[in-house]
């Protein structure tokens, strides 16, 4: 009876033991799940120039607008339209440089990958101006209290002194130099990168199974 006790609990303990590991199986094929498969269909195609119907378009404009940068950087397209109401995109390209086989299949893996492409945030050259003026007006403004609190230590009451005069005078000109510079500068977009630097150059992307160039 003792062999037996003994034996029902060593088979409890290694059912036990085996549990943790199913479960963690579990969670590692949960977090290494891939991406939804994207369904596409090809609606007219000729040498240079193809459209895809995407049914994703219509349902969701970020992915419409990976869909689009990720295309576009491509050296080899010359023109890309999206029609997110016919959830369909025209594809221009570049004829000679690939076969036509091998340009679609580019083009279909673009379709299934461009969901893990990162829109870079478009911004206006005059926020950026603006945002150094507004900087500039700030630290004046701190420096400015930094001043008036020693006045009023030193001397017992507020004191307009030479470096008040000055840092006031410095404030006026800046704000009237601000508003001047967003009166000229022109409404242009910018593109940045992860890093936070301005870059207006494309973003240059390849495809794993895509042939070097010569």
């Amino acid at each position: 009876m003792t062999s037996i006790k003994r034996s029902n609990s060593d088979k409890s303990a290694s059912l036990n033991l085996r549990l943790p590991p199913k479960k963690a199986a579990k969670n590692v094929t949960k977090k290494t799940a891939p991406s939804q498969k994207i369904f596409y269909s090809i609606v007219h195609a000729i040498p240079g120039r193809i459209r895809f119907r995407i049914p994703l378009l219509a349902r969701d404009t970020e992915y419409a607008n990976q869909l689009k940068l990720a295309i576009e950087s491509d050296p080899r397209v010359t023109n890309v339209r999206v029609n997110p109401k016919a959830a369909s995109i025209v594809i221009n390209y570049k004829v000679g440089v690939l076969s036509d086989n091998q340009m679609r299949g580019h083009l279909v893996n673009l379709i299934q990958t461009a969901q893990d492409v990162v829109v870079p945030k478009k911004v206006m050259a005059k926020s950026i101006v603006g945002t150094i003026f507004d900087a500039l007006i700030n630290l004046i403004d701190s420096t400015r209290k930094i001043n008036q609190a020693r006045n009023v230590i030193v001397y017992r009451r507020v004191r307009i002194d030479v470096w008040e005069r000055i840092l006031s005078t410095s404030r006026s000109i800046i704000k009237r130099l601000k508003s001047a510079t967003m009166f000229v500068l022109p409404n242009k977009r910018w593109r940045l990168r992860g890093n936070g630097k301005v870059n207006s150059q494309p973003l240059k992307l390849k495809s794993a199974s895509e042939p070097d160039l010569v």
